[in-house]
């Protein structure tokens, strides 16, 4: 292989690393011979068009290079993870046993595979395979941030903001971990630091609706007219309007029906600001968000 396709590839893996995909392609375009071949090739590309969430595309290519190499695993692990965008879950499995039976140990085939667990309801399966990644590498930022992918299945939202926050300290730019800890600093009560880490993962990922609409709820919960609401967000709104319905009546029951009343009426207003409220916010920053 010549010089100049051999720094084609390395820039092309280069664009890859820094997440511009875009650009891995286009230097793609230019090899030719033994290089349009390499293994790095179908690797590269493979990645870009997942990573362009173009992944029936990246299915095609990377199984077209394992047909040409063999079970390289890195192709294998960006295989399964295409198949779980997908949807192809038996598939993807099928993929990280492949490459599992060639390296049992292999933390990053560990966490694809827990991932498709994840994807499937099978969280505790998930669970001890993310452990096992992390006897391999426990330092590892993508282990930290797989348990709290785990955390979050399992309804564990503080070992989830613990695990999320582990997996910003490796790398405090990384989108995925600032989604996780975004999403984990709003289910434990923390909204200012939620709308923070979901706003940043959004604006570094804006083609990603979900990160978006994520983050504007966290706007909407942040803003000063939702103060009010905000003690009873993580409260069943079942069981707080039994609570209030039982205050009223205990009151009358005890003789002090104009406390009672007078609780009937912040309570009604209450119930009208959160019915009002909270939807001509959702609308004025619908609008600000431009969706």
């Amino acid at each position: 292989m010549n010089e100049p396709t051999e720094a084609r590839l390395q820039m092309a893996g280069h664009w890859l690393q820094i997440g511009h995909p875009e650009r891995t392609l286009d230097e793609l375009q230019g090899l030719w011979g033994d290089a349009a071949v390499d293994f790095r090739a179908y690797l590269f590309r493979g990645a870009a068009l997942h990573q362009l969430d173009r992944h029936a595309e990246a299915i095609d290519v990377l199984k077209d290079g394992l047909a040409l190499h063999g079970p390289f695993l890195p192709l294998l692990q960006v295989l399964g993870s295409a198949l779980r965008s997908e949807g192809r879950l038996p598939e993807a499995e099928a993929v990280y046993l492949q490459g599992l039976s060639l390296d049992p140990n292999n933390p990053d085939l560990l966490i694809g595979y827990a991932r498709v667990c994840l994807s499937a309801g099978q969280a505790e399966k998930a669970s001890a395979l993310v452990e096992r990644a992390a006897s391999q590498a426990p330092e590892s930022a993508v282990v930290s941030s797989a348990r709290a992918e785990v955390a979050f299945a399992l309804g564990k939202d503080r070992d989830m903001r613990h695990h999320s926050t582990e997996a910003l300290a490796h790398d405090p730019e990384d989108p995925h971990a600032r989604a996780l800890h975004g999403t984990a600093s709003m289910l434990t009560g923390d909204a200012r630091s939620g709308y923070n880490s979901l706003a940043s993962a959004a604006a570094s990922q804006p083609a990603d609706q979900d990160l978006r609409a994520a983050a504007r709820e966290a706007k909407l919960i942040n803003h000063p007219l939702m103060l009010p609401l905000r003690p009873f967000a993580r409260f069943n709104p079942l069981i707080v309007w039994i609570g209030a319905v039982a205050i009223i009546y205990g009151l009358r029951l005890a003789g002090l029906a104009p406390l009672s009343f007078a609780f009937a009426m912040i309570w009604l207003a209450f119930c009208v600001y959160s019915w009002v409220v909270p939807s001509l916010l959702r609308r004025w920053l619908n609008r600000k968000w431009g969706s």
